[in-house]
């Protein structure tokens, strides 16, 4: 009678070793495929709130023919809100305004480098301001500038006074920070541009790391076919 084969089987230690090589090579690779996935989704967003801007800003050339930039603006809390119901508010899916009050915008928030925003309030960035949710839950922060700040703040040159675009593409969900999940537009005479669109490449790689402000983080994206670096996630 032939002897019956012996069937092999997996000890009780090397199960436990297998475990452990599985659970140690998930640690490595999960949060790489949901950072890669952070950073298309947010690429996409971008991608896409800026194609709105523009089109809004040509909608708004075919309708009221020269850019209305300074139009209805003279920094008051109702020439702010006036712009925005001629300008803005027409051309998004809008769910939600709050005019110079507490209750849309992600709050507190910080620059890259950690810096908390010395005019940052509940209510927003700025004075007389408007801030509103669209059906997306993208939040918007929109208050006029002066053209000095306009380009030592914001990166963009202007003869007169200009709206400034606060986005944050995730909503109030954290890290709630410039250059990572809050970017800024300014809107001039030239229609919607990134901030930071007339400063060089040095000055805005400068402004867009560790030890910068992150303000001007959406003209480097721009700059690179809309793709983030890691500094911005």
């Amino acid at each position: 009678m032939a002897a019956l084969s012996k069937k092999s089987a997996f000890s009780l230690a090397e199960t436990l070793v297998t475990l452990v090589i599985i659970g140690i090579i998930a640690a490595i690779v999960i949060p790489s495929i949901m950072t890669s996935h952070r950073k298309l989704v947010n690429q996409v967003q971008l991608r896409k709130i800026y194609s709105v801007l523009t089109q809004i800003s040509q909608m708004v050339i075919g309708e009221y023919g020269d850019l209305p930039y300074s139009d209805f603006y003279d920094g008051s809390s109702d020439k702010v809100q006036e712009w925005f119901a001629y300008y803005i508010k027409p051309y998004l899916k809008v769910d939600k305004v709050c005019y110079d009050e507490e209750g849309c915008w992600s709050y507190p928030a910080t620059y890259m480098n950690g810096t908390n925003i010395s005019n940052l309030s509940a209510r927003g960035i700025g004075g007389n301001i408007v801030t509103f949710t669209t059906i997306e839950g993208i939040l918007f922060n929109l208050d006029g500038n002066v053209p000095t700040d306009l380009y030592d703040l914001y990166g963009v040159e202007s003869d007169n006074d200009a709206v400034v675009l606060h986005v944050d593409i995730n909503g109030t969900k954290p890290p709630n920070i410039y250059g990572k999940d809050i970017f800024v537009f300014v809107f001039t005479n030239r229609g919607f541009v990134p901030a930071g669109n007339d400063k060089t490449r040095a000055q805005v790689n400068a402004e867009c790391s560790e030890d910068g402000r992150g303000v001007w983080c959406i003209s480097k994206i721009a700059r690179n076919n809309w793709k983030l670096g890691d500094e911005n996630l």
